[in-house]
């Protein structure tokens, strides 16, 4: 028996252009597990090293807390190249190609940011132990 259902299923249907990502499931960082849009400038690999990560205009309370997060956020940007989209699947909020926002610890860290043409190591004098004797 020849149904219309069975005709529209032996049809050949044209084969559709895939279109952009649209989102991506992020693999990394604070936010995993967690679905994204995907921006056009992110859909291919910017890099950025981050020169200083600082309070902006705040005024920071001297306390344990504060200067813990604050240690622990410099001493895992500062100096290091960063792919954008990992810098935005650990939270980095991206302004432009020289400032990002980054929320730890409560607070809003600026980090001030240099494009790079792609991954290198990390610049000397920064990262744990730097300025300490």
């Amino acid at each position: 028996m020849n149904t219309k259902a069975d005709t529209l299923m032996t049809q050949k249907q044209p084969e559709v252009e895939p279109e952009g990502q649209e989102s991506y499931i992020v693999t990394e960082g604070k936010k995993r597990g967690a679905t994204r849009d995907v921006r056009a400038e992110a859909a291919y690999d910017h890099y950025y090293t981050v020169l200083r990560v600082h309070a902006g205009d705040a005024i920071l309370t001297d306390n344990w807390h504060t200067n813990q997060v604050l240690d622990h956020a410099r001493n895992n940007f500062e100096g290091v190249t960063f792919a954008m989209r990992t810098l935005e699947a650990w939270g980095a909020m991206i302004e432009n190609d020289h400032r990002a926002y980054y929320t730890a610890g409560g607070r809003i860290w600026m980090m001030d940011l240099e494009p790079s043409e792609g991954k290198k190591k990390r610049l000397p004098g920064t990262g744990p132990g730097a300025g300490k004797k």
